[in-house]
């Protein structure tokens, strides 16, 4: 591995290059002030982007998360690392770019991770430092944002807005990085899907964002369950987290150290149990009205989309219903293609089957980064996914030589591609819902 450094529009940036992959960590594309919106980060003389990332305060910023309702996913995805290794700030807007050596107006897949919009980070093992697709032709970026009360207070929708002003960057900066700015695919995973949908919710990016992949959060959910949230509704909400705080004031809450303003909100919320105060909310902006309102009038941005879920994933049945519904709905309206997933593998290892965000190992393909003992039968499987989505990057369909045919969700077709390492093929309805309640009723996945 070496040090290599590239000439950008903000200033030089020095990252590493290995056999032929060239990755930049922890370059910062905003900085702001604690609920306040994003402001573009200046441009520099020269930027060390060969890591640590910079992550937003979070629950394992404070408490030890290896213990308790936390202790699966710790494992999962940050397997070895505990507190020391991680740098947090209020400012976590950072991003890794990794891209191949001679890459040239390549095709851009920019991922948003996911984390209840409570946790994670921009370089967690399955997907941070992925070079599946740098290899496939394409610019991979992993985009960070505002995490818990940082990006949520008072529905700010902070987070939403940093990942509004990152996409924004990628589209002017990364042409530096060998990629094309006319050629951008946004992808998530469980709230980082959420988080997709809810950027499709308005036209704010209509000139940046060609396609959509979301992975475990597809679909407009129902209205009582959705981003409802308002400052005014929401009101009573925040008072009680500024009282737990020990602040008089709106002015002396914003001032208070980060662990208390985040203990606080984290406290407050577990004791109402809502799960409304713990995700973005109507902000008249990036979610404009109801999202079943949007819906209904047909005012969200149409693009292309791959929709998937697994078969132990977190509240199944609902999770596939919203994705299936979501491709009915374009095809009912002449859109854009939807083609669904069914992820249905299980990853060697321990007793769960596929469970919430296991297809992430297998989208990613970052396999050393994992204790899990993957064998051949995963790789193969790993690189059947990334080839589907490799192509859908490219060309917007995610067809191609050498792989099954998969179909888009249609007025004659409900069958999703079934992702298992063993049949493949397509699944229908009647059986990922069997699936689906055979998690509910008897797997009982980690979540």
């Amino acid at each position: 591995m070496k040090r290599i450094t590239i000439e950008t529009g903000l200033g030089r940036v020095t990252g590493t290059e290995d056999k032929g992959i060239r990755m930049f960590r922890g370059i910062p594309y905003a900085v702001t002030e604690r609920f306040e919106l994003p402001e573009p980060y200046p441009a520099w003389d020269e930027f060390d982007a060969t890591g640590p990332e910079t992550d937003c305060f979070q629950f394992r910023a404070y408490h030890k998360e290896s213990i308790g309702r936390y202790w699966f996913y710790h494992s999962e995805f940050r397997y070895g690392q505990d507190i020391p290794d991680w740098k947090f700030a209020e400012s976590p807007m950072t991003l890794n770019v990794i891209t191949r050596a001679e890459a040239k107006k390549d095709p851009v897949l920019v991922f948003i991770h996911g984390g209840s919009f409570e946790n994670g980070n921009v370089g967690e093992h399955p997907y941070g430092t992925s070079t599946e697709y740098a290899k496939r032709g394409i610019v991979y970026v992993s985009l960070g944002y505002r995490l818990n009360v940082f990006g949520l207070y008072k529905s700010g929708n902070y987070g939403l807005h940093d990942m509004v002003l990152g996409l924004r960057w990628i589209k002017d900066h990364i042409a530096d990085f060998g990629g094309d700015p006319e050629r951008i695919t946004i992808m998530g995973q469980s709230a980082g899907a959420m988080a997709v949908m809810d950027l499709l919710y308005t036209q704010i990016l209509k000139d940046v964002v060609k396609g959509a992949v979301m992975m475990s959060g597809a679909g407009s959910v129902p209205d009582f369950a959705g981003p409802l949230t308002s400052e005014e509704s929401d009101e009573k909400f925040w008072s009680k987290v500024r009282e737990r705080a020990g602040a008089a004031t709106e002015e002396e809450f914003r001032s208070l150290p980060d662990q208390t303003i985040f203990d606080a909100w984290y406290a407050t919320g577990r004791e109402i149990g809502s799960v409304r105060t713990q995700q973005p909310g109507i902000d008249g902006t990036i979610i404009p009205k109801m999202p079943s309102k949007i819906m209904k009038e047909n005012s969200y941005l149409d693009v292309p989309v791959i929709a998937g879920v697994t078969s132990q994933d977190f509240m199944p049945y609902l999770i596939f219903e919203l994705a299936l519904r979501l491709g009915k709905l374009h095809a009912k309206r002449g859109q854009s293609p939807v083609w669904g997933y069914m992820f249905d593998r299980t990853p060697p290892g321990d007793r769960f089957s596929a469970y919430h965000a296991a297809d992430l190992w297998y989208m990613f393909g970052n396999f050393d980064k994992s204790w899990r003992p993957f064998n051949e039968t995963d790789r193969r499987l790993k690189d059947e996914m990334a080839d589907y989505v490799a192509n859908f990057v490219k060309t917007g369909d995610p067809n191609g030589e050498g792989l099954t045919e998969w179909p888009a969700i249609s007025r004659k077709n409900s069958k999703f591609r079934l992702f298992d390492g063993k049949t493949g093929g397509l699944i229908g309805p009647a059986q990922c819902r069997l699936k689906e309640w055979n998690t509910i009723l008897r797997d009982k996945g980690p979540m």
